[in-house]
């Protein structure tokens, strides 16, 4: 198993001068209707930066978002990163993804003992409302590299935490900023379930939903789950040995690049 930051959108007020350097390095690409700027990249890396927003309520908070992937990180978008003091960008969007070795068939996730939301699209799974503060997704991630990269993979399945925190400086990230994942616990083979095999598997391939099951299903499954597999909070933790400010900026250091053209410009 491995766990990391899948995708990180973060927002910062940026000084006139700071604006009008990425302008000139990454010139507008596309119509944005809600911001003045944008400059948008898929390959080789995906990265997106937006500039100047045209509501004047956003403005108030932010002038500039910056989104890319910094498990695979284009060195345009740590260059911007590393532009500013790392205290002045604040996250909107944080993805964290667990890798599961583990064949997506034989596998379960547990929610919370609440009344989240779940969905199911072809094979992947939703838990939660799509504007929620956290939305958990789980998919075939050896589907996806093949259909999506070509690569091929030993099998893999991804459960993906998508947070969305209320413009929170990365500098000041801390444990409750992650308390959205205690609950969730994953059964990486249910075979482990002995007398409930068959019941995951009907969840799991959409054949029956978490939420139409009866009471009495619902307790056994949860106290097998909760007695075998520790909530995937505590295995976060355990994972990166608590340092959350070392996974925070994992991948994120880079030497900064500046383009002779600034100069010339601000000279």
């Amino acid at each position: 198993m491995r766990i990391i930051k899948d995708k990180l959108r973060v927002v910062a007020t940026l000084t006139a001068d700071e604006i009008e350097r990425i302008k000139i390095q990454y010139p507008s690409k596309r119509r944005n209707p809600y911001f003045q700027h944008c400059y948008y990249q898929r390959k080789p890396n995906f990265f997106a930066v937006w500039l100047l927003p045209m509501k004047g309520y956003v403005y108030r908070h932010f002038n500039a978002m910056l989104s890319f992937n910094p498990a695979n990180p284009p060195i345009e978008a740590l260059e911007i990163f590393n532009m500013i003091e790392p205290e002045r960008w604040r996250v909107s969007r944080l993805d964290v993804a667990f890798d599961f070795i583990t064949p997506y068939e034989d596998c379960f996730l547990l929610p919370p003992p609440t009344n989240i939301k779940i969905n199911r699209y072809n094979t992947t799974m939703y838990y939660g409302a799509v504007r929620s503060a956290c939305t958990v997704c789980q998919y075939n991630k050896q589907k996806q590299l093949k259909e999506v990269h070509g690569v091929d993979s030993v099998p893999m399945t991804r459960v993906e935490f998508r947070l969305k925190p209320k413009l929170k400086p990365i500098t000041q990230y801390d444990k409750q900023d992650f308390i959205k994942m205690e609950g969730f616990r994953f059964v990486s083979n249910t075979n482990e379930m002995t007398g409930l095999r068959c019941l995951l598997k009907s969840i799991t391939n959409g054949k029956r939903e978490w939420r139409t099951l009866g009471r009495k299903d619902k307790q056994e499954i949860t106290a097998a789950v909760k007695d075998r597999k520790t909530d995937m909070l505590k295995l976060f933790l355990n994972y990166i040995e608590g340092d959350i400010d070392g996974f925070m900026f994992d991948g994120l250091t880079a030497p900064l690049i500046i383009d002779e053209s600034y100069h010339q410009h601000a000279g």
